[in-house]
């Protein structure tokens, strides 16, 4: 089957659940929730969402919704819990992990992120959304930070010293962080696969997307990458995990709202919302 940016993304992500893992699903990250439904319904069956709407755990796998996220996320509550709770009380277990993606605006060659602004912090041209608990919980998280990008640029991909804002902690001048945890392990682009040297903690290319060229990526990324003297082609998704993402997970592809953007983004929006609002059962069939 032929699929696109998106399906490969989130089927990217959905293999990185383990079957023990409490999956955070956070706010407006569409890929995220379609990745870990995916994940719960092929590989996982007993991995738990914690989701930061509403502070609640479900086990059910429910359809991914936009204008019905309560109903999935408070309706069908197993326990209430809030995301300090969840991750410094609850988390580290000795059976449970904890997966968190976290989607940056900018990132350096260590993995240090930024969330807050674009310019300086005084005075700056772009006020984004902030590091939320992203400082607070990742640094916790034994299996380390899981990080995704949508779009490969060097507006995102920035070295050091053109890191606005650090929001997030990862290999800070090559050292581990001084919170503990495991540091950033990974990041899913739309190009590769990437994650960090054992020795430099610098980024490297772990795998391709096929199509994609070493040098299409190292053009698009402002800092020098780590090339192995292999690297392999990201295994595509299968057709069993394309047809349960596009037939049960998210029939409306929700999850390209993160990859669209202008005009094609506006349209697929409002498709989406006429969609859910002719919708005569607004909690989601069970999975």
């Amino acid at each position: 089957m032929d699929y696109s940016i998106d399906e490969l993304i989130t089927v990217l992500m959905a293999r990185e659940v383990t079957n023990t893992d409490v999956m955070i699903v956070g706010v407006a990250t569409p890929c995220v929730w379609s990745a870990f439904t995916l994940a719960k319904v092929t590989h996982a069956p007993n991995a738990i969402f914690h989701y930061i709407m509403g502070n609640t755990f479900v086990y059910e796998a429910r359809r991914v919704s936009l204008l019905w996220l309560e109903n999935t996320a408070i309706s069908r509550c197993h326990r209430i819990h809030n995301s300090g709770e969840c991750t410094l009380e609850l988390l580290p277990h000795d059976t449970l992990t904890t997966i968190e993606f976290f989607r940056p605006a900018q990132i350096d060659q260590y993995g240090n992120t930024n969330n807050t602004c674009i310019g300086s912090w005084d005075n700056p041209k772009v006020r984004l959304p902030g590091a939320a608990g992203i400082p607070d919980f990742s640094g916790f998280y034994s299996r380390g930070q899981s990080l995704y990008v949508t779009r490969h640029d060097r507006r995102t991909f920035v070295p050091s010293e053109k890191l606005f804002f650090r929001s997030g902690v990862g290999y800070v001048n090559g050292q581990m962080p001084v919170a503990g945890g495991a540091g950033p392990k990974f990041i899913i682009t739309d190009l590769a696969y990437l994650d960090f040297d054992e020795k430099t903690k610098k980024m490297r290319i772990k795998t391709r997307h096929p199509g994609v060229s070493i040098e299409e990526i190292q053009e698009k990324t402002g800092f020098e990458l780590i090339v192995p003297n292999k690297v392999p082609e990201t295994k595509p998704p299968t057709d069993h995990e394309l047809k349960m993402l596009r037939e049960k997970v998210d029939p409306l592809a929700i999850r390209r709202l993160e990859v669209l953007t202008g005009k094609e983004r506006d349209e697929h929006l409002q498709y989406v919302i006429e969609n859910e609002i002719k919708m005569e059962k607004r909690v989601m069939e069970r999975i």
